[in-house]
C-alpha cells in the first residue's frame, strides 16, 4: 500500500472511531453500532475476570472456546475461571456487535515456558527486579508479576522449582514474567516446553536454539511437518529433560500462535518493539512478532511521541489488520513495571495539597499522587469519593499495597 493511500485509509478510520466513540471513557478498543460484527483480536495480559478484560476491552467469554497450550478445554465462563489466571499473557479472538460490546469466540492461552529454574538472581536494588534462568530463557520477575499458589512468590523462587511462566520477551529475548505458578520439583525426565524462535540450527547433529536452550529433535526428525525446523521460526518445543540445565530431548515442535486474522479485523496488542523496520514517513516495528505500521503524521499517541517508538519500548499499538500487518491508529506508552486500575474512590486524603486515595474493594491498595503525576479530565483537588477514575502507575511493593501514579483520569460517562 502506498503512502497516501495508507494515511487515508487511517485517517478515515480514526475519523470514524472518533465518532462513534463519543461519550464513552476509558481503555480499550471502542467501537458502536457502526461496527456491527467486526472481528477483533487483542493479546495481552489479563487484568480482571467476570469475563475477561484485556487491555482495557471486556470480552463476554460466556459462548468462547477456551483453548490452553494447545488444548480444547471447554466452551465458556467457567472454563475461564477454572483454567486461567490474572496476569496470563493471552489472545482473544471475537467480535464487535451492534450495541459496542465486545464479544470472545475463542480464547488462546500459551505458556511461554513451563520447565525447572536453573538459576535466581539477587534483587537488582534499584529497578526491584531479579532474574531467574528457566529451560535456558532469562526471566526478568518485579512488582507487576503474580504468583500461583498464594505460598509462592517473589522471595520464594529457587533452584529446582518447576514453574509455568507468562509473559512478554522484550529486546533482548528476556520474558518479563507477568504471572508465575510453580507446578512441582524438578524430577529428571520431566515433561518441558517452551516458545521462542529457532536458531542455530544444525542439521547434522539434529539440534537446535532457543535463546540458551539446546533442542534435540533427532528422535522425532522423521514425523515433522514439512518446512520445520527452519531458522528464525517461531515455534512450541515439548520434550524431556535430565537435568535443569540439560539439553531438550524434543517429543514435538509445532508452529505457534496460528490466528484467524482477516482483513480489516481490529487488533490491539501489547508487549516490548523487538524490531525497527524502518523510521521513515511510516514508522515500520514489530512488537514481539507482530509487524506494526504508524503514520506519525495521523495516528494518536498516548504518553508518549512519534519519536519514543525505540527497540526495547513497551507499548500497546490498537488498529485494524491489512495482509498480517497492524495498521495502527493509536499508540499507547508504557513503563516496564506500569499498571492500569479503574475503580471508585472510596476514602480520600491530601498530602501537601495532592490526593491519596484508595477504591471501594480495594481497600489495601493505595495510590499516591504528587507533582509529577498527569491529571486528565480532573485536577487533583477536585478527586472525591465516588468519583470513578482510572489510574495508571508503578506498584512500589511486591503486594502492590502502594501504587505511584503516573497519571490519574476521570472516567467521563
Amino acid at each position: 500500500m502506498q503512502s497516501n493511500q495508507l494515511k487515508s485509509l487511517i485517517s478515515v478510520v480514526c475519523s470514524f472511531l472518533l465518532l462513534i466513540s463519543c461519550g464513552s471513557g476509558g481503555g480499550g478498543m471502542t467501537a458502536g453500532g457502526g461496527i456491527g460484527g467486526t472481528g477483533i483480536i487483542s493479546q495481552g495480559a489479563v487484568s480482571a475476570f467476570g469475563s475477561i478484560v484485556l487491555n482495557g476491552t471486556e470480552f463476554d467469554t460466556s459462548n468462547a472456546e477456551i483453548i490452553v497450550n494447545g488444548v480444547e478445554i471447554g466452551v465458556g465462563d467457567n472454563f475461564v475461571q477454572d483454567n486461567l489466571n490474572i496476569g496470563q499473557v493471552m489472545t482473544v479472538e471475537g467480535r464487535i456487535i451492534t450495541d459496542g460490546s465486545a464479544v470472545a469466540d475463542r480464547v488462546v492461552y500459551s505458556t511461554n515456558v513451563n520447565g525447572p529454574v536453573e538459576s535466581v538472581n539477587g534483587t537488582d536494588p534499584v529497578t526491584n527486579e531479579k532474574e531467574i534462568v528457566v529451560l535456558g530463557q532469562t526471566v526478568v520477575v518485579n512488582f507487576i508479576t503474580k504468583f500461583k499458589p498464594d505460598t509462592f512468590g517473589f522471595d520464594t523462587i529457587a533452584e529446582d522449582d518447576v514453574i509455568e511462566v507468562s509473559g512478554y520477551r522484550d529486546f533482548d529475548g528476556k520474558i518479563r514474567a507477568t504471572f508465575i505458578e510453580k507446578t512441582g520439583e524438578f524430577i529428571s525426565g520431566s515433561i518441558v516446553e517452551v516458545t521462542g524462535f529457532i536458531k542455530n540450527l544444525n542439521y547434522s547433529l539434529e539440534t537446535f536454539e532457543i535463546n540458551g536452550l539446546t533442542v534435540n529433535y533427532a528422535l522425532i526428525a522423521n514425523d515433522l511437518p514439512e518446512g520445520i525446523p527452519a531458522d528464525n521460526l517461531f515455534v512450541e518445543a515439548q520434550g524431556t529433560l535430565d537435568t535443569p540445565d540439560g539439553e531438550m530431548i524434543a517429543k514435538e515442535i509445532e508452529l505457534e500462535d496460528e490466528l484467524d486474522r482477516q482483513d480489516g479485523d481490529e487488533f490491539e496488542i501489547m508487549g516490548f518493539v523487538t524490531e525497527i523496520i524502518s523510521d521513515l514517513n511510516i514508522i515500520k516495528f514489530k512488537v514481539g512478532n507482530q509487524v506494526v505500521h504508524v503514520d506519525p503524521d495521523s495516528a494518536i499517541f498516548v504518553d508518549g511521541f512519534p519519536d519514543d517508538i525505540a527497540a526495547g519500548q513497551k507499548l500497546e499499538a490498537e488498529g485494524s489488520l491489512e495482509g498480517g500487518i497492524l495498521f495502527a491508529w493509536e499508540i499507547e506508552f508504557w513503563k516496564p513495571d506500569q499498571i492500569e486500575v479503574e475503580g471508585i474512590v472510596d476514602e480520600v486524603v491530601f498530602n501537601s495539597g495532592f490526593p491519596e486515595f484508595t477504591f471501594e474493594e480495594r481497600e489495601d491498595q493505595l495510590f499516591q499522587t504528587n507533582n509529577e503525576t498527569k491529571f486528565e479530565d480532573v485536577e487533583p483537588e477536585e478527586i472525591e469519593t465516588l468519583m470513578e477514575l482510572e489510574v495508571k502507575g508503578v506498584p512500589q511493593d511486591i503486594e502492590q499495597s502502594v501504587i505511584k501514579a503516573d497519571k490519574v483520569s476521570f472516567e467521563i460517562e
